[in-house]
This record gives structure tokens, C-alpha cells and sequence, in this order.
């Protein structure tokens, strides 16, 4: 444990940058609530994983970082922190924090910001220097732990606003779907890159599958940036979804809430899968080219589904393989009745 001289009563939280590692956060979050339960507390947070984490049952105050850094180094100069905690291992987060003032900052020590942090961790390393596969729940937790919080509890918590479940609701109603069937949200994108997708053709297979089989009722999700992903997974289905989110203005609020009332998510390794395990909705998770072990998760009622190839998991963003029989193979070896069976074993 770290040593602190007297129990903070002002902390800011930095929430990590990417919507996934925010939902991997939450434990960790909820154990320094538990921590300081007589504090103000404060989360900062690019506006994605703001959005994601509204509402919840710690604070209320969040601070939406939209870039300007002079700015959120006078607001929290004026909030005069005396404990800021580092989720994101970046040099700005570390650099925001000290100038900002807050008396304690909490971090692991990469990337060159050591010098910037009062209170270091050290992350684990393999004995070449690299850094050791380490599930992002455990290292998130670690930061809790310091403080002496109970990092017991490793649940992914997530809470759903009462007017996105409206919405919800009302799109679902609008799109005719039908009470007593199953509702599957497919997710074919993934801001990661293009070696983490799933190709769109097999999705719609997997749907046609499902609606075939299961007189399951079809949901895509897309982003503003996936809709053509999204139309494209469509286009190759027999049967029409009965809700493609490319063609509203959607959110991830109403996201989190479309989850909460779909019976499965089949996804690729994204944010959603892990909206699914935070809200207790079965998920397929389809793993390519990144390692499991950064996202373990031990959700129940998931079933991961991948295949071994001799280049990876690259943890690149593209495939690195020239145009050829052996490119994409971690992808492209996973059938769509690979997909369809772990979906049946939920």
C-alpha cells in the first residue's frame, strides 16, 4: 500500500481512453469509491467513455476532457485536487495532473512520466523488458489496491439511463419487434482497426442462421464511422434486420440499452462485448489478432472464439501478410459454424 499522509477528501479519477478499458475500469472505480466514501470525487474522461460510464452509482461529477489541455489544467486548478488517479498510461495524463496541481498522482511509471508521479507502480514486465500479458482488470484493480482499497469484487458494472432505455423501447416497438422472440445485436466493427474484423458476409451468415433456427430477431450496431460495415452485413443477409443502427442517429447510451434488452451480442473484440458482461447479456466474442490475455474478463456467460495461427496473436491493427493465401488467417479460419455453436451453448 501506498503511503498517504491523511485520507484525501478531493480526488479526480482519469478515466482510460478507450471505451472497453472504461467498462474494465469500473472495478477498480468502485473499489476507490468504497476507499473514500466520504470524498469528493470527480472522473475525467475523453467524451466516449464519459457517455458510457453515465450514469453510475459513484459520482455524479464528471469533467468531459474535449481536447484542450490548458483547459482542464486551469479547472483543476481551480478544483484543487489533493489525489488524482492515472488510468490511462499516457505522458499527457501525468502532465495534466501535475500541472493541474492535484497534490498525489497515482500512476504507473511508462512511458517517461515517472518524474511526474508522486506515487509510482511498476508494471509488469517480461524478463526481456517487454511488457507481461496482463489482463486490463487486474491492472486497473492494482491502482485500487495501493490506495488499500478491497479489490476483491472484479464484476464490471455498467447502468443504463432511464430515458435510452425509453428510446430503446420505442425504436424496438417502431421496428416491430415481436415479445417472445429472441433479439440478437450483432456488432461487425471495432475502432481497433481492420485486422479485428470479423468479415461481413459470415456475420450475415451467422444472422441467417439464427433467424432460421431461432426466429431471432437482428440487430446491427455501427458507429457513426462503421455504418458501412454495418450496411454491408445487411446487404449479404436473406433475411432484413429488423433494426440497422447505420441508419439512425445512434448513441451509446441507447447502445448500452439495446444490449441490455438483446438476448445475445455476437461481437468482434470491442467496447460492447464488454457492455454485455457489465450488464449480465450472454456474448460471443470473436478474437483475431489480439491476445486474450489483455481482456480477460471471466464472464460466465461468454464464449471467446478463436483459432491459433503461427503469426499471432500480432496485436496489429492490419494484418502484416502480403495479399495471399496465408493473410488474415486468424479471422478467416474461424467458420461461421464455429460463431453458431458457441451462440447455441448460451
Amino acid at each position: 500500500m501506498l503511503a498517504m499522509t491523511g485520507d484525501p477528501q478531493r480526488i479526480v479519477v482519469f478515466v482510460p481512453n478507450w471505451v472497453g478499458d472504461a467498462v474494465m475500469f469500473t472495478p477498480a472505480l468502485r473499489a476507490i469509491r468504497a476507499r473514500y466514501s466520504g470524498a469528493d470525487l470527480a472522473l475525467l474522461a475523453r467524451p466516449a467513455p464519459a457517455a458510457v460510464l453515465r450514469p453510475n452509482p459513484w459520482t455524479e461529477d464528471i469533467i468531459v476532457d474535449r481536447g484542450s489541455p490548458l483547459r482542464l489544467i486551469r479547472m483543476l486548478r481551480r478544483r484543487r485536487f489533493d489525489l488524482a488517479v492515472l488510468g490511462p498510461n499516457s505522458f499527457r495524463s501525468a502532465l495534466v495532473a501535475r500541472l493541474g496541481g492535484a497534490g498525489r498522482r497515482l500512476g504507473y511509471d511508462r512511458d517517461g512520466r515517472g518524474f511526474l508521479l508522486t506515487d509510482r507502480l511498476i508494471p509488469p514486465r517480461n524478463a526481456d523488458g517487454s511488457f507481461a500479458v496482463t489482463p486490463a482488470l487486474d491492472y486497473y484493480l492494482e491502482l485500487a489496491a495501493s490506495l488499500g482499497g478491497d479489490v476483491s469484487d472484479r464484476r464490471m458494472e455498467l447502468a443504463v439511463a432511464d430515458s435510452d432505455a425509453a428510446s430503446a423501447e420505442a425504436l424496438l416497438g417502431d421496428a416491430g419487434v415481436e415479445p417472445g422472440r429472441p433479439i440478437v445485436l450483432l456488432n461487425p466493427g471495432g475502432s481497433f482497426g481492420p485486422a479485428k474484423l470479423y468479415p461481413a458476409e459470415r456475420f450475415a451468415d451467422v444472422a441467417d442462421a439464427l433467424a432460421d433456427a431461432r426466429k431471432a430477431q437482428i440487430i446491427i450496431n455501427a458507429a457513426p464511422s462503421e455504418r458501412p460495415i454495418a450496411d454491408a452485413v445487411a446487404a449479404a443477409m436473406k433475411h432484413p434486420p429488423a433494426l440497422n443502427l447505420a441508419r439512425i442517429e445512434n448513441t451509446l447510451g441507447l447502445l448500452k440499452a439495446l444490449v441490455c434488452r438483446a438476448d445475445l451480442l455476437i461481437t468482434n473484440d470491442t467496447g460492447p462485448r464488454h457492455f454485455a458482461a457489465a450488464l449480465g447479456v450472454p456474448v460471443v466474442t470473436v478474437f483475431g489478432p489480439t491476445d486474450p490475455g489483455w481482456a480477460t474478463i471471466n464472464y460466465a456467460r461468454e464464449r471467446i472464439v478463436r483459432v491459433d495461427v503461427p503469426c499471432g496473436p500480432c496485436q496489429r491493427k492490419q494484418c502484416p501478410l502480403r495479399p495471399g493465401p496465408e493473410r488474415h488467417q486468424c479471422m478467416l479460419k474461424i467458420s461461421p459454424e464455429m460463431l453458431l455453436a458457441a451462440a447455441e451453448e448460451l
